[in-house]
C-alpha cells in the first residue's frame, strides 16, 4: 500500500510542475488551435520528463543501492522525456482524427450554445451531441493514454526488467487514458457553463489527476503482480519491502549487489543469492563466512517458502511468496540440503535429556532410580559428542544437574548441562556451551554462575544481549523454568 501511495503522490506532483512552468507560456493555448510539431515536442518532452523524474524519484525509495537509486532516476526522466515525445506525437495523431470526425476545432464553439451560420457556414458537421462528446472522449483518452504508457514504461527500461516494462506500461496506460478523459470532460462542462473553470484551471486539475493516476496504476499493477518479495525483520529499515523482480537477486555487503545490507560485518560481499527457476525460488549460499540460515537452520541450496525467515549475518528477512502461499506447500516436503542438527538415540528428541540404560528419560512417566556418579560430562562433551554412548552414571547426573534445554533456535533440541561453579557461553567452540552455529552470539556472550544456592546469570557485554523471559538483563537469578534467549537460540533453565 504505501508503494501505491508513494507512487500517487510523486506522479501527481511531477505532472503539476510540469504544468506550472508551461502554464505561463505559449506552449499551452488557451483555444483549440493547430498545434505546430516544436510545440508538441517540447509539451512532450517537458510532462515526460518531469513526470518521469518523481515516478523514477518514488521507485529509488524502496531500492537499498545508491547506484540502482540513482539509476531509476536518471533513466526515469530520460527515457520519460523520449516516452513523452513519442506518446505525445501519437497521441495528437489519434485525437486529431477523432476529431476531424467530430466536426473539426470549431465544435468547442459550438458546446453549450447554437452553432453560428459563421461557423456552421465553414464546419457543416460542428453539431455537439452524445456521439461527439464520446469520439472526442475516445481520442483524448487515447492520446494521454499514449503518454502515460511510455512514461510507465521507462522503469522497466531502467532496471533491465521485462516484467516491470509490461506492468509499467500497462499502469502508465490506465492512468493517462483517466487523464486525458477527465481533461474532456472538464472541458465539455467548462463549455456548457456548468461550472465555471477557465482554461488554466481545467489544465491544472487535468495534469494532478494524470500524473496522481499515472503513478496510482503503475503503483497498483505492481503490487498486484508482485511474484515474490522479502521483507526486513529488526533494525533500521524493519518492515522495509524489497521486490524480486530478476532471476538472479544477489544479497551482500557490496554495493554493485541487487539487494545491498550496509552495517553487518558478518556479511559478506556477496553473501547469498535468490534464484526464480520456473515457479519456485531457491535460496543458494555464496559461500559466506557466517553461512545463510533459512527457519533456523544453515543451508547451502534450499527451495524457499512463503513465510520462511532468511538470516544472513546478523540482518533477517521474512521471505514472501504469493504462489507457494496459496498452493500451502510444506517446506520441509521438498527441502534440498538441510542439514539437521546432529542427533542419538540416546538423547529424548522431546524433552532432551540422555536416556539412561533402561532407555528411560525425564518425560518417562516412573523414572528409575540413579547409579552413584564416578564421573561428570562437561556441556561441552554433551555438544560435541552427540553420537557417544552415554554412561550409566552420565545419565544419572544429566538427570540431576541444572541443564539448559534449547527451545528454539539453531540448537533446538539439544540439551547442555551445567557444571561447576561458573558456565561460559558464547560463539566460541573452547566455551564450556560454545555456539559457533548461532552467528548472533557474541564470542564471550554470558556465563552462569553458582552464587550459594542460587543461579545467577550476566551478560557479558554482548552486541545483542542477553534476555530472560523476554527482558534484557545484565544480571539475572535464575528460577526453574526461565526462558533464556542467547543470540537466535533460545533454551529452557532447568533445575
Amino acid at each position: 500500500m504505501s508503494r501505491i501511495i508513494r507512487y500517487t503522490f510523486c506522479g501527481a506532483l511531477g505532472a503539476v510542475i510540469a504544468w506550472a512552468i508551461m502554464e505561463p507560456t505559449p506552449l499551452l493555448p488557451d483555444r483549440m488551435q493547430g498545434v505546430s510539431y516544436t510545440i508538441s515536442f517540447f509539451v512532450g518532452l517537458i510532462s515526460g520528463l518531469i513526470v518521469g523524474l518523481a515516478i523514477g524519484a518514488a521507485e529509488s525509495i524502496s531500492m537499498l543501492s545508491h547506484r540502482d537509486a540513482g539509476m531509476s532516476i536518471l533513466m526515469g526522466a530520460l527515457i520519460g522525456a523520449g516516452g513523452g515525445i513519442l506518446g505525445i506525437s501519437f497521441g495528437n495523431a489519434v485525437f486529431n482524427v477523432a476529431l476531424s470526425l467530430a466536426g473539426g476545432p470549431g465544435i468547442y464553439d459550438a458546446i453549450g450554445r447554437s452553432v453560428p451560420a459563421s461557423v456552421s457556414k465553414h464546419i457543416p458537421h460542428a453539431s455537439p451531441n452524445l456521439l461527439t462528446f464520446l469520439l472526442l472522449l475516445i481520442g483524448r483518452g487515447t492520446g494521454w493514454a499514449l503518454l502515460g504508457g511510455m512514461i510507465g514504461l521507462s522503469q522497466g527500461i531502467a532496471t533491465g526488467s521485462t516484467k516491470k516494462m509490461i506492468n509499467g506500461f500497462i499502469g502508465g496506460l490506465l492512468g493517462g487514458g483517466i487523464g486525458g478523459s477527465v481533461f474532456e470532460i472538464l472541458v465539455w462542462i467548462g463549455q456548457t457553463g456548468a461550472a465555471p473553470l477557465s482554461p488554466g484551471m481545467i489544465r491544472f486539475i487535468t495534469y494532478g489527476i494524470t500524473g496522481g493516476s499515472i503513478g496510482l496504476f503503475i503503483g497498483f499493477i505492481e503490487e498486484i503482480a508482485k511474484r515474490a518479495w522479502l521483507v526486513r525483520l529488526v533494525g533500521r529499515n524493519e518492515g522495509k519491502e524489497y521486490t524480486i523482480f530478476k532471476p538472479v537477486t544477489v544479497l551482500g555487503r557490496s554495493e554493485l549487489v541487487d539487494l545491498p545490507v550496509f552495517g553487518d560485518p558478518d556479511i559478506s560481499e556477496r553473501h547469498a543469492q535468490i534464484v526464480a527457476q520456473g515457479q519456485n525460488y531457491f535460496i543458494e549460499d555464496l559461500g559466506s563466512y557466517a553461512g545463510t540460515y533459512v527457519n533456523g537452520q544453515k543451508i547451502t541450496k534450499e527451495m524457499l517458502h512463503d513465510e520462511d525467515e532468511i538470516v544472513i549475518g546478523k540482518t533477517r528477512f521474512l521471505f514472501r511468496d504469493k504462489a507457494t502461499a496459496r498452493s500451502g506447500v510444506s517446506a520441509a516436503s521438498v527441502s534440498i540440503s538441510r542439514p539437521t542438527i546432529p542427533t542419538s538415540e540416546h538423547v529424548c528428541p522431546f524433552c532432551g535429556s540422555v536416556k539412561d540404560a533402561n532407555g528411560n528419560c525425564q518425560c518417562t512417566i516412573s523414572a528409575p532410580a540413579t547409579q552413584p556418579q564416578t564421573s561428570q560430562p562437561t556441556a561441552q562433551m554433551l555438544q560435541t559428542s552427540p553420537f557417544a554412548e552415554p554412561t550409566m552414571q552420565q545419565a544419572a547426573n544429566a538427570t540431576n544437574a541444572p541443564r539448559l534445554i534449547a527451545v528454539a533456535g539453531p540448537y533446538v533440541g539439544q540439551t547442555f548441562i551445567i557444571n561447576g561453579v561458573e558456565t561460559t557461553i558464547g560463539r566460541e567452540a573452547t566455551k564450556d556451551i560454545g555456539l559457533p552455529m548461532d552467528n548472533t552470539v557474541s564470542r564471550n556472550h554470558a556465563r552462569i554462575v553458582r552464587e550459594g544456592d542460587r543461579w545467577v546469570i550476566y551478560d557479558l557485554n554482548s552486541t545483542n544481549g542477553t534476555f530472560v523471559n523476554n527482558s534484557r538483563i545484565t544480571r539475572c537469578e535464575l528460577s526453574n523454568g526461565d526462558v533464556i534467549q542467547i543470540g537466535n537460540t533460545k533454551f529452557r533453565f532447568e533445575l
